[in-house]
Parts: structure tokens; sequence; C-alpha cells
């Protein structure tokens, strides 16, 4: 068994333009691997056959897989991959869960969640219910259990999953940090009003109908501000000074456009556009709630409670022209520093040998 790597898994194609575990997966982890880690990807097929889920259960699946009888041979082979690493590590709990009956008791698992809630609840939060809701729950439950690691970018994010750590599960961070942006386009806009830019889901977790309704209010206060939407969700009825662009694959590019990004989480991990908009060097309104917490008193970062968000997005002295001009090189230095893919390869390098170390 190969006891001084740890195999990252994922079960699905990396596409480009995402959140969650897959953008986390292309801007953090593609090739940005230290030594101590191995990237296997697309584990078990999207489509397969009944009987080859039966024969991917049965107990004695590891001799029919050393013996080469298995007739799907690419995935065998993957999975006696698996097998001979004694760490894994996954970033989503659904492929933790499909391979879950073929990892081993001495295997050590490093499980990390990027949801700003427990999966149960987010899934819940957008409308499941009844048997997948419980089927939800079933595999949260289990891959609780079964991790020895829970993988966060802060201590603050624990709150977050609070709820479902076991007494034998032990916690260690790792700060999420970015491959550089390429080439960045110029997008036509108005230069003569304020444009902040919006992107993401459009729930009460992302803070966005507080947005709409708070941005709403200030416009009738000042005429010199725009709002700019992007992201999938129902779309937004059309106003002068609130514009919605639906979904996107140019987000770097309006980013960069843009005086500012604003992020109202009612309760934030870590996400990645805030760090993309850091990279960019467009400065920041957003709430430092939980994960996000370690975005206070960064120069370039404007903070946000619910309670004071109307009265920031109306103060000129703070939400103007010349602020991002201001600010743009200490953000792109907080970058270089705190949130690149160099540093981030250093920090899971450092993490994994740790694990390895402690468990060897």
């Amino acid at each position: 068994m190969i006891d001084d790597k740890i195999l990252m898994v994922c079960d699905y194609p990396l596409l480009k333009n995402e959140g969650g575990p897959k953008g986390y997966f292309n801007k953090c982890i593609v090739n940005n691997l230290p030594h101590n880690v191995h990237l296997l990807n697309e584990v078990i097929p999207k489509k397969i056959s009944i009987q080859k889920k039966v024969l991917l259960r049965l107990d004695k699946l590891y001799i029919i897989l050393k013996r080469k009888k298995y007739s799907n041979k690419n995935l065998a082979n993957k999975f006696i991959k698996i097998e001979k690493y004694k760490f894994l590590y996954f970033h989503d709990m659904y492929s933790f869960y499909d391979v879950i009956h073929l990892i081993k008791k001495d295997q050590v698992v490093l499980f990390q969640s990027h949801a700003p809630e427990i999966p149960s609840l987010e899934v819940y939060n957008i409308g499941v219910r009844g048997k997948k809701l419980e089927f939800v729950k079933l595999v949260e439950k289990r891959a609780f259990e079964r991790a020895n690691y829970l993988i966060l970018p802060n201590k603050q994010c624990l709150t977050i999953y609070s709820s479902l750590l076991s007494k034998n599960i032990r916690v260690k961070y790792l700060r999420t940090g970015i491959k550089p942006i390429g080439k960045l386009q110029e997008i036509y806009i108005d230069e003569n009003k304020i444009n902040l830019f919006y992107i993401g889901r459009r729930n009460e977790v992302k803070g966005f109908p507080l947005l709409l309704k708070t941005f709403k209010k200030v416009l009738k206060e000042r005429d010199d501000i725009r709002l700019y939407i992007a992201g999938n969700g129902e779309k937004i009825d059309y106003e002068d000074n609130i514009i919605d662009l639906g979904a996107t694959n140019i987000a770097h590019d309006w980013i960069n456009n843009m005086d500012y990004v604003i992020s109202p989480n009612k309760t934030s991990y870590f996400d990645l556009n805030i760090i993309e908009s850091i990279a960019i060097g467009t400065p920041l309104i957003m709430t430092t709630t939980e994960g996000h917490s370690f975005f206070k008193n960064k120069i370039g970062i404007i903070p946000i409670t619910y309670n004071n968000f109307y009265e920031v997005l109306i103060d000129k002295s703070l939400i103007n022209k010349n602020y991002k001009k201001e600010v743009k090189k200490k953000l792109l230095k907080f970058y270089k520093n705190e949130l690149s893919s160099e540093v981030f390869k250093k920090q899971l390098r450092n993490l994994c040998d740790e694990i390895i170390s402690i468990n060897n």
C-alpha cells in the first residue's frame, strides 16, 4: 500500500467557470499539486449498468479486481488504484459515498465540503424534499462518520459543520488559493456610473433578496450607481440601474471592468469569486461572516452587515469612482502573498506531510 502519497479523488468532469468542488479543482488543484498528492479523476462512469452496480457491492469485489476478471477493466483499474493508497482525499460527499463501501478500515480519509451550509440544509433550501432529501441526509451521515479528517479553509468555517462532527473526526485547515487569472478583455459599460457586480446563486444564504431590496432603496437616494447581476436563476425585471446578465462565461472580464464586487452572504464558506476579485484587483463590498471573517480589516474590503448595508451603499466617501484606483495594487499584493496558487500548493504539501507523518 502506498503510504507516502495522498490520492485526491473526484468523479466528475472538470469544467471551467463553475463554483463548488468543480471550480475548486480547476482553479486551485489541477496542474498545481505538490509531490505528495496524486489526482484521480472520474472514478465512476456516469452511466453504469445495474449488473455492474450489483458487482460493485459484492464482498468479493477486491478478489475479482485483483484477478483482473472484471469486465469493465477501466473501472477495475481505477478501483485498484484507490485500494493501493493508504490516504484518500474527497471534495464532495457524493463522490465519497460512491466508493465508501470500497474503502478499507485502515485507509485514512480526508474530506472537504465546500458549502456555506451543511449539505442537507443546502438542498432543503433549494426545494428538495421527501426521499431525495432523506438520501442526502444518509450520504451526509455516512460521509462525516467515515471521514478521519475534515479539511476547512479556516477555523471560522467550523461553526457551519459543527452539528455533523463526531468525536473521531479531526479538523485541519487549508486556506484556498487560486491560479493566476489570464488575459482579460475590456467590456463597454457606462463609466459615468459607479458599477457594482454580483455573481452567484440568487438565494437567501447568498443574501441576494436583501441585496435587491436594499439596492432599490439606495437608487432613491443616488442615481450614479448601477448593479450588474450574473448567474443562473429567475430573471430580474429590467430597470435602468439594475441589469441582469444571466449566466456568463466571462465572469473575470466583468469583475475586471467593475468598480466593486458585492457579496452579501448570510453565512460564508470561502468563496472563489471573492479570491478572484482580489486577484484581479477589484475591491469588494461584503459581509465577513464565518469563513469570510478572514477578510476583515483588509485594504480593499469594505465590510457590511445586514444592519448597515444601506448606509454603506449611500456613503459616497466609500462608494465612488476613485476607490478602485486607490486600492488595486494593495489587493494584488494581498493575492500574491496570501491567496495565490503557490501559497496554496505549499500549504497543501505541508498539510499532507503532517497527516502522512501522524498516521505512519
